[in-house]
């Protein structure tokens, strides 16, 4: 897959499961009308299939995404600065996972119970360690962007994300249909595995 386009609009695809021309265009930063251009030449290619305006990623999909992303990726694959912030990256993720259970389930005598939100002093301490991982995030998204500007995405998304929590649609901190930010950190995770070719550890 020599294109930039097909790569980075499939790579979405294949993140999301299943995605609509505006979702895809929102996290590849890919204007709507490329890809949906995009859409067509991927399912003839046999790597996607489109039902009901969404596409879907097929049994080729990611193998063809592995062999492109060996080439398109190899400079970062050798960069050492990427490296380092990756091993970091990996402390940060764990953290976050964490502070994740700690938003789904509370401490109560012991025993872990879903958490009601009924407690917004205990929320609003949760959101402020995510607040703190995602600023963690920074210099690893930046020393990618230089490597590939699509990655100048995952801030902005972010971004849109912490600004809805702000204004109390506690929704956006885990929701699985939302561009939560579970959503956009587990996207960003299996994104930086396929870019830099790894297998997920955890």
């Amino acid at each position: 897959m020599s294109d930039k386009t097909d790569y980075d609009v499939l790579n979405v695809v294949a993140l999301k499961k299943m995605a609509t021309a505006p979702a895809v265009a929102a996290a590849s930063g890919v204007a709507q009308a490329d890809v949906e251009a995009a859409f067509d030449r991927l399912a003839a290619q046999g790597l996607v299939v489109v039902a009901g305006g969404a596409a879907l990623p097929t049994d080729g999909a990611e193998p063809a995404l592995a062999s492109a992303a060996a080439l398109r990726y190899a400079a970062v694959r050798e960069d050492a600065d990427v490296a380092a912030l990756v091993d970091r990256f990996e402390t940060v993720n764990s953290q976050f996972l964490t502070t994740m259970s700690s938003w789904q389930q509370i401490d109560v005598g012991g025993r872990k119970v879903a958490n009601d939100h009924s407690d917004s002093e205990y929320d609003d301490k949760v959101i402020a360690r995510l607040d703190k991982l995602i600023a963690r995030l920074g210099p690893l998204l930046e020393a990618l962007a230089g490597h590939d500007p699509r990655f100048g995405t995952y801030p902005a998304r972010f971004a849109a994300a912490v600004d809805r929590i702000d204004r109390g649609e506690h929704e956006y901190v885990s929701s699985p249909t939302l561009d939560s930010v579970h959503n956009v950190w587990f996207e960003f995770h299996e994104d930086l595995l396929r870019t830099l070719g790894r297998e997920r550890t955890e």
